[in-house]
């Protein structure tokens, strides 16, 4: 679904209504089958994170909270979608999650000592709302991790040059940006960036009938030597490190 700018109270319902539903749905087919561990425990690794609250934005599954808890944090998420949330209590009925919009969090301000968003912000009816309120429940002391998706990375080059569009994307909510448009969401809306690691995975979408021994060789080498040879603002994904930025006067 093509994103458009909102202009009335019921067109912002009928777009939560819409998006909550398209990722229960989601939930329900290949997302319920989606953990990608490996970039959540890069994150937190980021973060260094240890101990005080965290939270997820958009958790999801649950996984990165999971993952957070065995570094001694003491971890919540909030995600728009049912299925979701029902999928991780499922697997660990401790977690303290809840359903709700991401861009109104039920939280006081300067709540928690680290605040993640994986791969999420991009789906979002107003991501600059989103930013603001991560900026708001965020402590002035700490740091927040945005994953978010490259406009211009090889795999999207690559698709244009052989059929002049990107790839189709598997979620009906999506933006995408380059690095410097993202950071630039994030300055404008209460974070500062300390810090961008790229992510990168390998080009699995864009397999051919008949040259699938190609592709699968291509990517154990892409594995590999991703991040020897991938500059940050090619790759698939960046993840900014931000701070709370300072109050203006």
């Amino acid at each position: 679904m093509p994103l458009k700018s909102l202009t009335t109270r019921q067109e912002v319902a009928n777009s939560i209504y819409e998006l909550r539903e398209s990722y229960n749905r989601l939930y329900q087919e290949w997302l319920g089958d989606y953990h990608n561990i490996s970039l959540y425990k890069s994150i937190l690794s980021q973060l260094n994170v240890k101990y005080g609250k965290l939270l997820d934005v958009a958790c999801g599954m649950g996984d990165l909270l999971e993952l957070a808890e065995k570094r001694w944090s003491i971890s919540y998420g909030i995600d728009i979608s049912r299925i979701a949330l029902r999928n991780a209590k499922n697997k660990n009925p401790s977690l303290r999650i809840i359903e709700g919009d991401a861009e109104n969090l039920p939280w006081p301000s300067e709540t928690f000592d680290y605040v993640t968003c994986v791969g999420s912000l991009e789906h979002f009816i107003n991501p600059e709302k989103g930013v603001q309120e991560i900026a708001r429940v965020l402590k002035s002391t700490g740091l927040a991790a945005i994953n978010l998706p490259n406009s211009h990375h090889l795999q999207a080059i690559y698709n244009v040059y052989k059929t002049g569009s990107i790839l189709p994307e598997l979620q009906d909510f999506e933006r995408f940006a380059t690095r410097h448009e993202w950071h630039g969401l994030l300055s404008e809306n209460g974070l500062k960036v300390l810090a961008v690691y790229k992510y990168n995975t390998g080009f699995s979408r864009i397999f051919k009938k008949g040259r699938e021994p190609f592709w699968y060789i291509y990517n154990i080498l892409y594995h590999f030597f991703r991040d020897q040879w991938i500059p940050t603002n090619l790759s698939f994904a960046l993840t900014f490190i931000c701070t709370k930025a300072p109050s203006k006067p």
